[in-house]
């Protein structure tokens, strides 16, 4: 009977360190990007836990960035540069990593009017959570798997829209449908 409780004392203490020990926290997950990134011209302009990760926007020497840090893999995923300064007044850039089952999409709006992004696929269509800091106004969304096409064009679609609805930039594969 003593063995039996020993046992699972032992049991309760080893899980509680296991999942104490093995989540990492959010400044670690930072560090981790840092080492990835360069760090000299890192800013960070925001971060945020999602439900599988976090997704961080930064601006570095090359432009707006973003990334996913995958709770699963304990992996950071960082998307290509888009302008700083878009003269459009819109720019994206997304993640795409087959080591993580998240697909990201994030950018900066510079034009006070556009107060919706919408990013659609054939049949998932999302709307982008939009983020007002001091150094500007930025989006992101994020979805579980990009869908396949299968023989047609591209099924991904990025727009910015005003109040109304109205699409005021698309960018994507268009067959004359919105």
């Amino acid at each position: 009977m003593l063995l039996i409780l020993v046992r699972r004392i032992s049991s309760i203490i080893i899980l509680i360190f296991f999942i104490t020990g093995c989540s990492i926290s959010r400044e670690d997950k930072v560090d981790k990007l840092l080492e990835k990134t360069q760090p000299k011209t890192f800013e960070l302009l925001y971060q945020e836990e999602v439900e599988k990760g976090m997704v961080v926007l930064y601006k570095d020497e090359s432009g707006f960035r973003h990334a996913f840090f995958s709770n699963k893999a304990e992996y950071w995923n960082t998307s290509g540069n888009a302008e700083l300064n878009p003269k459009v007044g819109f720019t994206w850039g997304m993640t795409n990593d087959p080591n993580i089952p998240i697909l990201t999409f994030a950018g900066l709006i510079t034009v006070d009017e556009i107060q919706n992004v919408m990013v659609r696929q054939n049949t998932l269509n999302q709307q982008a959570k939009i983020i007002s800091t001091e150094q500007g106004r930025y989006w992101f969304t994020y979805f579980d798997y990009l869908e396949e096409a299968s023989g047609q064009p591209d099924p991904l679609k990025i727009e910015a829209l005003l109040d109304d609805g109205e699409i005021v930039w698309k960018d994507g594969i268009y067959d004359g449908k919105l």
